[in-house]
């Protein structure tokens, strides 16, 4: 804006191509992965086949925390960590004959009985391409990296919720930009259709800001991927409004609303409460 006017750019055209790239990046990208260019993060973990090393508690403390995340990696196994457990596939000490009779491709350690130097040397001997994850007993979580290259990644009880998808979180921030854009620009429609206008108008301003989201949780729940405010909760029922179900009852409805997360789910929601768009 300070410059002659001859070297201006518009601005509309620079926002208007802002919002253009956002839409796009994430159209092509659905694009690739149902082409197979690219493959999901999902399609990922159906291929591993897993193994995990660590004590009998520390195993089914693991197993139960991928089935939360809703992994489904194909655990062959435990590996017993301790010279007299003798429930397991095979021994630690014994790492490396191991990984040339049983055909894993990710290992989890569970750091509990196991010291960092026996990690390290034991690790040292696996095939070259195994994943490696760490779980730290109490921890409600497992983290590594398939390489030096990436950076790590988390596995934890969120994981198993499609809104906590960073490609779902684009969409839902893409629909609450759009809804607010379109609301503004076409006003005059709205000042006779929303039963109240003005709080509907706050509300584009808000969702705009980053301050609420049109489709949030309709109770607190601290084991949900996080949102920020809604204007009408995930069974279409305003905020502002008291609930009359239960709270265990809107805990489960969040629940559902997150782990199965489809953002045409929120146009249908937001197309069948707009006229309560303003409460």
């Amino acid at each position: 804006a300070l410059l002659p006017e001859h070297y201006r750019f518009s601005r509309a055209i620079i926002l208007f191509g802002a919002f253009l790239a956002f839409i796009f990046i994430s159209v092509l990208r659905w694009m690739l992965v149902r082409t197979g260019v690219l493959s999901s993060s999902r399609e990922k973990e159906e291929h591993f086949t897993t193994v995990i090393a660590g004590s009998p508690e520390e195993y089914e403390q693991a197993i139960a925390l991928l089935k939360e995340a809703g992994l489904q990696q194909k655990v062959l196994g435990r590996i017993a960590v301790t010279p007299d457990d003798t429930g397991a596939v095979g021994n630690w000490r014994e790492i490396k004959k191991l990984s040339n009779i049983l055909p894993f491709s990710e290992m989890i350690i569970c750091r509990g009985k196991l010291t960092y130097k026996e990690i390290i040397d034991g690790t040292q001997q696996l095939p070259p391409g195994t994943t490696i994850k760490i779980y730290a007993a109490g921890s409600g979580s497992i983290v590594g990296s398939d390489s030096k290259d990436v950076s790590g990644e988390a596995v934890s009880k969120e994981n198993g919720f499609r809104l906590a998808s960073p490609y779902n979180r684009r969409l839902k921030r893409l629909i609450d930009v759009s809804v607010s854009l379109a609301a503004i620009i076409t006003f005059p429609f709205h000042l006779l259709l929303v039963k109240k206008p003005v709080s509907f108008f706050g509300n584009c301003f808000s969702v705009l800001a980053a301050g609420k989201t049109w489709v949030g949780y309709a109770a607190p729940f601290k084991n949900l991927p996080s949102l920020r405010r809604g204007v009408i909760a995930s069974n279409g029922i305003p905020i502002a409004e008291r609930q009359q179900l239960p709270q265990e009852s809107l805990q489960m409805m969040d629940y559902w609303y997150a782990r199965d997360y489809d953002p045409a789910a929120d146009l249908k929601l937001l197309w069948k409460q707009y006229r309560r768009l303003g409460d």
